[in-house]
């Protein structure tokens, strides 16, 4: 396995409205090109944004305005830029639609790729407990699932993988406990994961103030998100070495800015 790293951020929000909730909507456009400035510097393959690009509900005009003004900063990034779908941007634009933006592979809002022997999947959360995707007027942002095709493709991806290691890549989250922020049919999710015979690790966003857990051998890692905070910029910088997977977590408020040290996965 060759050595790399990758970016990881979530949750930005961008929108041009006022702040609400500690969320500074219309700063995240600074802080953004903030950390695209620092992927470039490192010099990482690729980054990653793990949903919630965008925040104007139910407002597609004022939705695809914001994408007008994000993707520019995104692109600024000398690298490839892969989008995952959070509740917020389906919120506020169609999932086709942002598929399309954000050039998502076969137009397909859950999909897979690997780079230098590793395996990535990432996935879709925003659908109903019918399998209906997303739509504001009928769903509510706190009972989300994956449909059970997406599970099942899940299920045959992993085991068609040539790589024994697995980075999972969702919005919401996967672990076991009670929260409003986990996806609904997670324990299902989780033993795909669990009997696919692959070391597996999972990174995700929502959660705000980030959270991480373990469950029968596999971490599941939440990242802090973007948009909240006047100027506190966080973000991941992941990297991928013969013995494991780590990350420096990078918090502007927090040890003087200087990253701290996370041990995501370790194998032989």
């Amino acid at each position: 396995m060759e050595p790399f790293s990758f970016g990881l951020l979530a949750d930005i929000q961008y929108a041009d409205r006022p702040m609400r909730m500690g969320r500074y909507y219309r700063n995240a456009l600074g802080k953004t090109r903030q950390c695209m400035d620092k992927f470039n510097g490192m010099s990482v393959d690729f980054c990653v944004h793990l949903g919630d690009l965008i925040d104007w509900p139910d407002r597609p005009d004022k939705g695809r305005e914001a994408l007008a003004a994000i993707m520019p900063v995104m692109r600024e990034f000398r690298g490839p830029m892969y989008y995952l779908l959070g509740n917020h941007d389906v919120d506020s634009v169609p999932s086709a639609e942002l598929a399309a933006w954000f050039e998502m592979p076969g137009g397909q809002t859950w999909y897979s790729f690997d780079h230098k022997g590793v395996h990535f999947v990432a996935l879709d959360c925003n659908f109903n407990a019918q399998g209906v995707p997303y739509r504001p007027e009928a769903n509510k942002w706190d009972e989300c699932y994956l449909p059970h095709p997406q599970l099942r493709w899940l299920e045959a991806d992993l085991a068609a993988a040539q790589s024994d290691v697995v980075v999972l890549m969702v919005h919401a989250l996967l672990d076991d406990f009670e929260d409003p922020h986990v996806i609904k049919n997670a324990p299902e999710v989780r033993r795909i994961l669990e009997n696919c015979n692959k070391s597996v690790v999972v990174l995700q966003g929502h959660m705000h103030t980030g959270h991480e857990s373990v469950k029968n051998g596999i971490g599941y890692h939440t990242l802090r998100s973007i948009v909240d905070g006047r100027t506190r910029t966080c973000y991941w910088v992941v990297e991928v070495g013969p013995g494991g997977i780590t990350a420096a977590v990078y918090d502007s408020t927090r040890n003087n800015g200087r990253p701290t040290r996370r041990v995501l996965l370790e194998y032989e």
